[in-house]
């Protein structure tokens, strides 16, 4: 922040709400609603981070998270304080206007508080909707306000060694509801099945696991769906598990392909070349190596050894906090970050084909200082069943 001259720095994604605050938001992640919360964070180390919240929601935020003040505005969901717990700090209100403006409006108070009104402040303007930007530019008119992805970006990709921890954990468990489902299928089973048998397995572990996502494709379909499939696997058909299991937030992205019977001499040859190119990235990733030349150098690789064609915007990509399993930087033909040591990557080489279907290898990596070390402990060649 001091190199970029920044006063504050202000999440209003659930993703980064966390990241600053350590609490997760049960109206940002189950029920999808946006700039509804705000963490800031200010420049000055000795100022707390200042979580401002509805008063609904903030009830049910930890008294004891480390360094972070809790601020309420009054939201549509009536609170009542019938044994006059809150004392003097009850206020009993409800908001008179939108909400967005009894949340900036709170924001605006916290930044002249603490002088930062007219200063440099960053802020995820590119992932908020247009009129909670028109309202936070009414709430602050004299600060200089900035995007705040590039650096969210920046603070997230090399991870603490408590997410290392959060990663490695939701891997294992993704692993073993894909080891538990793939022993269930059989002639005639569906991709309905098989996501519930994954969804079984985790619920049998007592932490309550949950599944993030579970994109399984049986045969020729290769589409993704939030409605699975109930087309019977026959003999001969590929199967692709690319799912995701949900540990304190933080979310694992692996994947493995099966075959029912034996392959035929296109998927083995497909599956062959994707192998390689897989392999090869996980020779080369070490810190220094550029996210861009382990790219072209695996792409290569892959045309080579006997899919030409083929063609992908990107074989990888940053894990952590992302709902949507892929967060950057990208292992991508443009992508001029290089590898750190403390970096978690998705490694992935997929393929999808008309009349083929999914054929995918997906591992979690950790970057080391020599290299990298592979996070999955399940068997990378394509399985028969």
């Amino acid at each position: 922040m001091g190199k970029m001259n920044l006063d504050a720095l202000i999440a209003s994604s659930y993703e980064n709400f966390y990241y600053l605050s350590g609490h997760e938001s049960t109206f940002m992640y189950t029920l999808r609603m946006s700039e509804v919360a705000l963490a800031v964070l200010f420049r000055d180390p000795n100022v707390k981070t200042i979580i401002i919240m509805n008063d609904f929601e903030a009830a049910g935020v930890s008294s004891d998270l480390p360094n972070c003040e809790l601020r309420t505005y009054p939201t549509w969901v009536d609170v009542d304080d019938p044994l006059g717990l809150k004392g003097g700090k009850y206020e009993g209100k409800r908001p008179t206007g939108h909400q967005a403006q009894e949340m900036f409006g709170l924001l605006q108070k916290t930044l002249a508080e603490h002088g930062c009104e007219t200063g440099k402040i960053a802020v995820e303007l590119n992932d908020m909707r247009h009129s909670s930007v028109d309202t936070l530019r009414q709430a602050a008119p004299d600060a200089e306000l900035v995007e705040a992805k590039g650096l969210f970006t920046l603070l997230r990709m090399v991870k603490t060694t408590w997410e290392i921890e959060q990663l490695r954990a939701a891997c294992a468990y993704a692993e073993t509801g894909l080891a538990d489902a793939a022993q269930s299928i059989r002639v005639g089973s569906t991709a309905k099945d098989i996501v519930h048998e994954f969804q079984l397995s985790l619920m049998k572990d007592v932490k309550g696991l949950a599944a993030r996502f579970h994109m399984i494709s049986v045969g020729a379909s290769f589409a993704p769906a939030h409605r699975f499939e109930t087309t019977p696997a026959t003999t001969g058909d590929v199967i692709k598990f690319d799912v995701g299991v949900d540990v304190n937030g933080y979310g694992s992205d692996i994947a493995r392909t099966f075959v029912l019977g034996n392959p035929s001499e296109t998927i083995t040859r497909i599956y062959r070349a994707l192998k390689a190119g897989h392999d090869r990235l996980l020779e080369i990733v070490a810190p220094g190596i550029s996210m861009q030349a382990a790219f072209e150098d695996a792409m290569g690789v892959i045309r080579r050894s006997g899919l030409p064609n083929y063609n992908r915007g990107h074989l990888g990509h940053s894990a952590g906090l992302s709902l949507a399993a892929e967060e950057p930087p990208f292992l991508g033909p443009t992508e001029t970050t290089l590898f750190q040591p403390g970096m978690v990557i998705c490694l992935e080489t997929p393929y999808y084909g008309y009349g083929i279907g999914a054929i995918m290898i997906e591992d979690m990596v950790l970057v080391t200082e020599n290299g990298c070390e592979r996070l999955n402990q399940l068997s990378r060649e394509l399985v028969s069943l």
